[in-house]
């Protein structure tokens, strides 16, 4: 179940219940995220509440800092997605603006925990978690909060890896960078970039006897360029994939733009319009230019070769 909470406007849904309450923005869901929604449901099983996450959009950034706004992991719908598979039973979107970001700390707490109809008996929240006008509120802060109200807090400990602190940013870096590895471990699971299929140029199908899905994204991280092994998600089946990232310079195209093509191994059917996940496992080669397309269906096919090898090494 998802909530929309439009505080600025007052206009709220109807929820009634008792809940504990997960909170951040949780782009991502990654280790650290997951290490607080376990705390909010050990909270709300021990006070006989519902777990809930509550997050934000858009992001609190992009609306502090328009001018830099952050490039997400995911979009909204994925990360309610994933905020559900690790125990929210509800989760609550706070539309975020300028004027929710003025409030006091205090008023703040106030407005998230005095829904009518709405008993929140418990927060589960990072440690380092900063709230209110300028980030002035701290977990000291809201332990005091919490007390006043009798409310049940959670301050979890940040996630370190490799003597680094788990974070979207992190998480961020890494993908940019190519160190696909490293992003798993810092999220708990590979990387997946979701959207929907769409129509191309043809090369693949026509040329190279390779159909590929080309995937339109609004929100996600891309790899660098080049070829990866992967796996693809069609109606929640896996499907072993090869991935390409770039903007096929063998073909020469005027204005061409960097696109994301998806060719499904063993698979056949229509795909455009359909949503599709795709998980990066591993960096194959980089995209490079060929002579001609010969060439390149030559390598094509030591990509394909290379990725079900892949699949058999994790039999």
């Amino acid at each position: 179940m998802e909530n929309i909470l439009e505080f600025a406007n007052g206009a709220m849904p109807l929820i009634r219940g008792r809940f504990v309450l997960g909170i951040g923005v949780f782009d991502g869901v990654h280790s650290g995220h997951r290490r607080i929604m376990e705390a909010a449901v050990r909270l709300a099983e021990e006070n006989d509440a519902v777990p809930a996450a509550l997050t934000f959009d858009p992001h609190p950034r992009a609306v502090l800092r328009p001018d830099e706004p952050p490039l997400l992991l995911q979009s909204l719908d994925e990360r309610i997605r994933m905020l559900r598979a690790v125990g929210a039973e509800q989760v609550w979107v706070v539309r975020f603006s300028r004027e929710l970001s003025l409030l006091p700390p205090e008023e703040f707490f106030d407005l998230i925990t005095s829904i009518s109809g709405v008993e929140v008996v418990g927060i589960a929240v990072g440690r380092q978690w900063r709230f209110g006008r300028g980030g002035s509120g701290d977990t000291a802060l809201l332990e005091r909060c919490c007390a006043e109200r009798g409310l049940k807090l959670a301050a979890v400990p940040e996630v370190r890896m490799n003597g680094r602190v788990v974070s979207s940013s992190a998480i961020r870096q890494a993908i940019s960078a190519g160190r696909l590895e490293e992003a798993a471990q810092l999220l708990g699971r590979p990387y997946r970039l979701v959207g929907v299929v769409e129509g191309g140029y043809q090369a693949a199908s026509t040329k190279l006897a390779c159909p590929t899905a080309n995937l339109a994204f609004h929100a996600g991280v891309l790899p660098p360029d080049g070829v990866y092994a992967a796996r693809a998600f069609v109606a929640k089946e896996p499907h072993p994939a090869v991935v390409n990232i770039g903007f096929a310079p063998t073909f020469g195209w005027e204005n061409a733009r960097r696109r994301v093509e998806v060719h499904l191994l063993d698979f056949s059917g229509n795909l455009y319009g359909t949503q599709l996940g795709v998980e990066f496992l591993r960096h194959l080669r980089e995209e490079r230019t060929f002579a001609d397309p010969s060439e390149l269906k030559r390598q094509i096919s030591c990509d394909l070769r290379q990725v079900r090898e892949y699949y058999r090494e994790q039999v």
